[in-house]
């Protein structure tokens, strides 16, 4: 079976049977928020009313077990970016996961990148709350290889007497617009331009990335243009129908 530059139409647990031990290079992805709710300020349905309204239990125990196979299927040396946000009414959810991930496998945090998106959202009719233009995006690897994961940052120079290396200016500040204004009813999903930058610092040429919420597509259409290789799952059939579409 094809496994590269496919997505598949199933959980992403069912995909990742498919891997052997160390298959790929690396994950870019956003997963739920657990914010399929109707507020007064806003409107959040982003497709997966269905799965997206957990306790937050069942939330970290689906995304923990997520983690154990991400764990799995990267190289020793692979790169997870995820980006995840926050519910108004759980603000330290996404915080909770990342110290349960660090716990309980053998991943953790070797970097925090700051997403600026060209719009904030939600509207300002909370007296308490701040609109976000800023999301986060965790760079995760495997806590053995903490000063030695791969990356695909530039030299600049080599100073001739030490050998030292110095790389290309890389800040943990990326500025990429939303979304790529796809129809769908999927209604939360980031850029092409967002997922390049990931692609460029942490992923050379022939890598392969596996999206284990594909959505619309965006990690495969990235890696398409930037010469890597792609794998994704998406679990919405009319989500799934619209990425394969945008692919061909």
């Amino acid at each position: 079976m094809k496994i590269i530059n496919k997505i598949f139409n199933e959980n992403n647990l069912d995909t990742m049977l498919k891997f052997d031990n160390g298959y790929i290079d690396g994950i870019i992805t956003s997963p739920p928020y657990n914010i399929c709710t109707k507020r007064s300020d806003v409107y959040y349905n982003n497709g997966y009313s269905d799965i997206d309204n957990l306790s937050e239990e069942e939330y970290l125990s689906i995304r923990l077990n997520e983690f154990k196979e991400f764990s799995r299927i990267i190289k020793d040396k692979g790169v997870i970016c995820y980006n995840i946000s926050y519910h108004n009414n759980n603000p330290i959810l996404p915080i909770l996961l990342i110290s349960k991930i660090h716990q309980e496998t053998d991943l953790t945090i070797a970097d925090i990148i700051v997403w600026k998106k060209s719009n904030a959202i939600p509207f300002q009719t909370s007296p308490t709350k701040l609109s976000r233009i800023c999301e986060l995006v965790y760079i995760i690897v495997k806590k053995g290889h903490l000063h030695d994961f791969t990356t695909n940052k530039k030299i600049s120079k080599i100073n001739k007497d030490t050998k030292q290396k110095f790389y290309k200016n890389y800040t943990n500040l990326i500025e990429a617009k939303n979304n790529d204004n796809i129809k769908s009813k999927l209604k939360s999903s980031f850029s092409e331009n967002f997922v390049i930058n990931l692609i460029d610092i942490y992923f050379p040429e022939k890598s392969i990335i596996y999206d284990p919420f594909a959505g619309v597509g965006t990690t495969a259409r990235a890696c398409k243009k930037m010469n890597r290789y792609y794998i994704g799952s998406e679990i919405d059939f009319e989500i799934y129908n619209t990425a394969v579409s945008l692919l061909n």
